[in-house]
């Protein structure tokens, strides 16, 4: 069995084309989308239907929830608001038969396996959309991320940060951001995005198990442009988020 793990499209269709192409090159069939689909890029809609016409289990993210219900903050820097800026002007692109899309996302997908095992894949962790689960997470905080669920490999996104960890008897994996890689997590003031989309291929055959993650080009010059033919707010902060080269 091959599975496509992919997340964090965050509205980019020129990332996600070309991660779908490399799929296809290698003949997988099976796709699971960790979330954060739509928000973020200059192609809400278009990313959104693309991942429907996939027709492939979807988990909830953190930032498809907000589409479904924006919950509009005071704002401590600009970075924050930027983005909150951009959040919402990519939801009021949503039509209401977007939006009840969005609305069948899963919290948890449990994906069982021939031999017994059992596959777990969430956004954040677990038990919530919003949590970082990264390299350097203590195992005590993974203690407490996965009590009460049962798994022998938990796959999630939301960090943008690809990961392949082990953590007693158990496999963690990250697969990365297709729309918004990072060379960076925290301080988000200064994060940067790498000019390309990640995604990985679990395989699991003849008692074994592998993991892919792979980095795959896409046309940043494109992409770009259609930030800027948008009407996206914040589109030339965003274009400098991006490392060109």
């Amino acid at each position: 069995m091959r599975l496509a793990l992919i997340s964090d499209i965050h509205g980019n269709l020129t990332a996600l084309e070309a991660v779908l192409a490399d799929i296809a090159q290698r003949q997988i069939k099976e796709i699971i989308c960790l979330g954060d689909v739509s928000t973020g890029g200059p192609h809400p809609r278009e990313v959104l239907r693309r991942i429907q016409a996939l027709d492939c289990p979807v988990v909830m993210g953190n930032n498809d929830d907000w589409v479904l219900s924006p919950r509009l903050r005071d704002c401590t820097t600009q970075t924050a608001q930027n983005n909150q800026d951009i959040n919402l002007w990519c939801t009021q692109q949503h039509t209401k038969a977007d939006k009840d899309f969005i609305r069948t996302f899963h919290p948890n997908i449990s994906w069982p396996l021939p031999n017994g095992k059992i596959l777990l894949f969430y956004h954040g962790s677990p038990r919530s959309f919003s949590e970082f689960i990264v390299p350097t997470t203590p195992n005590e905080i993974f203690e407490e991320a996965f009590a009460g669920f049962e798994a022998d490999i938990f796959i999630g996104g939301h960090s943008h940060m690809q990961m392949f960890r082990r953590y007693r008897k158990k496999i963690v994996i990250n697969p990365g951001s297709i729309g918004r890689a990072m060379d960076r997590v925290f301080p988000l003031e200064e994060v940067r995005h790498s000019p390309w989309a990640e995604y990985a291929i679990l395989t699991i055959e003849d008692g074994g198990l592998s993991v892919e993650h792979r980095h795959v080009q896409f046309d940043i010059h494109a992409f770009i442009r259609d930030i800027h033919t948008s009407g996206m707010p914040h589109a030339q902060w965003l274009v400098d988020k991006w490392n060109l080269h």
